[in-house]
């Protein structure tokens, strides 16, 4: 009796969240995305800025404003989903530099101390690699030891691919740097309005 009394509040919350889900998701759907993960407080406070101008209205309140929403709703709405999705690209481009700029002081690191340990690992790791990926392939294994190598090569595949972007970069990071930096379309008469008020 204890643990489902516990549970309700829980299970209310869940309830309340997935309704607002609901109510923007034709119109907001990374916002909505993003109700069901981690970042869900961040999209309640993009939804709550743009429907009441505050930082923490109550979900059930912003359901059912955003359920039967009137047109000037609905554009805040859509500008609601650009600041939003623009706040990501944000976030991710910040990731990526850090994450490039770590890589360019270990390889710099390297240069200046004339370490030659990166370069024995990494050939260490992609020499395994294939020669795993080789007993996979023309080789009947052991009974049994399917899944060991499996996981082996998997982990090997991993490094690998760490060790091609620690020596020559990642094309993949470059594309995503470049999609990140591309505008973000938006219509203009959401780009105009300002939060609503009186609802």
């Amino acid at each position: 009796m204890v643990k489902k009394i516990a549970e309700r509040p829980s299970n209310a919350g869940a309830e309340k969240r997935g309704r607002l889900k609901r109510a923007v998701a034709g119109v907001a759907p990374q916002i909505a995305h993003a109700l069901g993960g981690p970042l869900a407080g961040a999209a309640v406070g993009a939804l709550s800025r743009a429907i009441f101008g505050i930082d923490d209205a109550d979900e059930a309140m912003l359901a059912d404003v955003l359920e039967g929403a009137n047109p000037k709703e609905r554009e805040a709405l859509m500008r609601a989903e650009h600041e939003f999705r623009l706040a990501l690209r944000q976030a991710n481009l910040i990731e990526q530099e850090i994450a490039a700029g770590d890589r360019a002081n270990a390889r710099d690191r390297q240069v200046k101390m004339d370490d030659l340990t990166p370069s024995i690992l990494g050939g260490l790791i992609i020499g395994g690699f294939f020669v795993v990926l080789a007993a996979m392939v023309t080789r009947r294994l052991p009974a049994g030891a399917e899944t060991e190598f499996s996981i082996m090569l998997g982990a090997l595949a991993t490094m690998t691919a760490a060790v091609v972007n620690y020596f020559f970069g990642s094309s993949v990071g470059s594309r995503e740097k470049t999609r990140m930096m591309s505008p973000v379309s938006m219509p203009d008469s959401a780009a105009r309005l300002e939060p609503v008020e009186d609802v």
